[in-house]
């Protein structure tokens, strides 16, 4: 089944339909379609990122990180600065 179409109303039910069809028949033939360039082109063109990129503080989780370190021992220390 490769859709599916609901009906609703007096005539409703479900029936399959075709598949979806994107682009042209002879995209489909080239063997190049999106999906093939995407995959088969090459190398990646997003750098793949370091343990120093990503703990840093102008990344959002390396600020994230830093941040609840900083709440960590802020709240130790605070609790150790109040009498017993």
């Amino acid at each position: 089944m490769a859709g599916l179409r609901l009906s609703t109303g007096i005539y409703g039910g479900v029936s399959s339909t075709t598949a979806p069809q994107y682009g042209s028949d002879t995209s489909y033939m080239s063997g190049m379609g999106a999906a093939n360039t995407q995959a088969f082109a090459g190398v990646a063109t997003n750098p793949v990122p370091t343990l120093g990129s990503v703990v840093s503080p102008a990344n959002a989780f390396g600020l994230a990180t830093w941040l609840g370190i900083g709440a960590v021992v802020g709240l130790v220390a605070l609790r150790n600065s109040l009498p017993n």
